[in-house]
């Protein structure tokens, strides 16, 4: 196996003018590329379910100590989904009278993640934005495929609506947020939230979200320079991800509830802060979304951490995803806050 050092240096710095890696996110790639190398055997004979492990081993390896201070109540809820109860996990920041909430809605393609692997990431915007995040264990393909993980997260977030006083929330300060897959199914609990003219939610912080798995890769020039393989997310990883997610089920996927860009933007959809990073194949559909978004009058703030990789906010150990947290947790306060 080539040695750390090697590793760094066949890690690309950049392929667009001013669009560099730093040194930590070049570091980290090369760790995540020789335990890739050290699981693939296993991953392609066994499956799904070493895949997760693999996954998680990635993430609790990159999850970095929690810096930030632990909130003061952390307990197990059960919230409702498509198909019965989800488990969830709630992180609430104490303090009396009650609180935002804000819904988290993990990554890893639909397939993979769950609340453990998502903890530290959930942990600090709580503590961070002042703000309750309720964690959803949404149901995961291709045990279940669409719309299951879609359904859950919709019949959570109008349970929170509803009945986020039962755990200390406020139910008129809630948002969804969510990272990569999870960042697709919060945009489309905003949007069909809206559609279904239920216009309540706050806010929707979509961090590196898909938006867009139906186009080809050239639509986008992030899939072509960063798509290949070597900035840990590749399209042939999304196109894995969409064919999993859709295996089994009639829909199309350029049904607007798992493609939403190019999708009519219906009015009172909530006000939208959308993060990116610079080295990630999935970063132009997500600025595309948001600039759809300002077209269509909807307040959107973008944000593109420039000198790292797709999934970086859950790397704890990396300074650019300190900042981002306290980004995401200064745009949830400020959306939750208002008026």
């Amino acid at each position: 196996m080539a040695s750390p050092a090697s590793l760094i240096d066949a890690v690309p710095t950049g392929l667009e003018p001013g669009i560099v890696l730093d040194d930590q996110s070049r570091a980290l790639l090369a760790e995540y590329d020789a335990m890739k190398a050290a699981w693939i055997e296993r991953v392609m004979a066994e499956g799904i379910g070493t895949s997760r492990a693999f996954a998680d081993a990635v993430f609790d390896r990159f999850r970095g100590p929690d810096r930030d201070v632990v909130p003061p109540r952390i307990e197990g809820l059960g919230l409702p989904g498509g198909k019965g109860a989800r488990p969830a996990r709630l992180y609430h920041p104490g303090g009396d009278g009650p609180v935002p909430v804000i819904l988290f809605l993990h990554g890893g393609g639909w397939s993979l993640g769950g609340l453990d692997s998502y903890a530290g990431f959930a942990m600090s915007i709580a503590a961070l934005s002042g703000c309750a995040v309720a964690a959803l264990d949404y149901r995961l393909a291709p045990e279940n495929g669409f719309p299951a993980a879609l359904d859950d997260s919709l019949a959570a977030a109008r349970h929170l609506l509803d009945h986020a006083g039962m755990f200390g929330g406020d139910r008129t300060r809630v948002a969804v947020m969510g990272d990569s897959a999870g960042g697709n199914l919060a945009a489309v609990v905003a949007r069909e939230l809206a559609l279904a003219g239920d216009t309540r939610l706050k806010g929707q912080i979509l961090v590196y979200p898909m938006t867009d798995v139906v186009s080809p890769d050239d639509r986008f020039a992030s899939r072509t320079l960063y798509g290949q393989g070597q900035h840990f997310l590749a399209n042939a990883g999304i196109a894995f991800a969409r064919d999993t997610y859709l295996a089994g089920s009639d829909a199309r996927p350029g049904d607007p509830r798992i493609s939403l860009l190019d999708a009519p933007v219906p009015a009172g959809i909530a006000a939208a802060f959308i993060l990116t990073a610079g080295h990630d194949p999935l970063r132009d559909e997500a600025a595309a979304y948001h600039a759809q978004l300002e077209r269509a009058g909807v307040a959107s703030r973008y944000h593109c951490a420039g000198s790292t990789i797709h999934a970086f906010a859950s790397f704890g150990v990396l300074d650019v995803a300190q900042d981002a947290r306290r980004m995401l947790a200064d745009a949830a306060r400020e959306m939750l806050t208002k008026g």
